[in-house]
């Protein structure tokens, strides 16, 4: 659907890329969650991806001659004098929205963020959990093929957290992709598919949430210096394949008996990992060893 081949963007007068040689392929019905610390590059890619800034090398392709882009912001973005009916209806003149399409629109919006109920209260008298209800609906009004969430659940209460997430997931059933940022780890995991791990401006890590399911285990393992003479042939014989971070690698497991041979040959080494964590993968764990430590 959606390619990046080693895109890079520097901001003119820095020393250093704020994206760094970014591969990546976004299929239709992706939900991503895209994680790493303040700094990490998210906001610089969201620009990339919603055109506001074209990269300084690499390619972008789409496999359609237009890609529409809807964005969720983080920061609030309506009109506070106006009534959530009036800020709807003006940002679907925004989007062009006319006739069978626009209304369709509308009831969408109005219904998966519940909003039917105040329509005609200026928004800014609106608690700030309704003003993200708001803000959420204008972002997934218009109709696109990617939708670009940048903590778009910030100061939402539980119970309207997960009607937005429903949404979200509603997006995705059909077809749309979906890139969402998030601080919270667990959100995150409960609605992507893939998650992916930016750090100083380089893709550090991109895991199916697959691999996090209950019933699988895990390796995270940091060898002091290279990993010693026989590991990766070992590896290969037992058909796993590792994945690096940003200290160390990452090898998924599908049996105890894989474990059982490695373990073996790393107790069989006169130096010993300086990481060894073997278990149920944990999302936390995982981000914060993949970034660095940072949050």
């Amino acid at each position: 659907m959606l390619n990046l081949s080693a895109v890079c963007y520097r901001y003119p007068g820095a020393d250093t890329d704020a994206l760094c040689s970014i591969n990546l392929s976004l299929q239709a019905g992706d939900i991503v969650g895209l994680l790493g610390p303040n700094g990490a590059g998210k906001t610089t890619l969201f620009s990339v991806l919603s055109g506001l800034t074209q990269p300084s090398q690499g390619q972008i392709q789409w496999q359609h001659k237009a890609l529409r882009v809807g964005l969720i912001p983080q920061h609030l973005a309506f009109y506070g004098q106006l009534s959530i009916a009036e800020n709807l209806a003006f940002f679907a003149d925004i989007y062009q929205l006319k006739g069978q399409v626009r209304q369709q629109q509308l009831q969408q919006v109005i219904a998966a963020c519940d909003l039917g109920s105040r329509l005609q209260q200026r928004a800014a008298t609106l608690s700030g959990g309704w003003q993200r209800r708001l803000n959420f609906a204008i972002g997934i009004l218009r109709p696109a093929e990617l939708y670009l969430f940048d903590e778009a659940t910030v100061g939402v209460d539980a119970q309207s957290r997960q009607q937005l997430l429903t949404a979200v997931q509603q997006l995705a059933a059909v077809g749309k992709t979906l890139i969402y940022t998030s601080h919270y780890l667990q959100e995150t995991e409960q609605i992507a598919n893939r998650i992916l791990v930016l750090q100083q401006g380089a893709l550090v890590l991109d895991l199916p949430v697959s691999q996090l399911a209950v019933n699988s285990r895990q390796l995270m393992l940091q060898w002091p210096q290279q990993a010693p003479a026989g590991w990766t042939s070992l590896l290969t014989r037992l058909g796993l394949e590792a994945t690096k971070l940003a200290a160390g690698e990452l090898i998924p497991l599908q049996n105890e008996q894989q474990w059982q041979q490695l373990n073996q040959f790393i107790q069989a080494q006169a130096v010993q990992p300086l990481l060894l964590r073997y278990g149920k993968p944990s999302l936390e764990q995982l981000y914060l060893h993949a970034s660095g430590g940072q949050l």
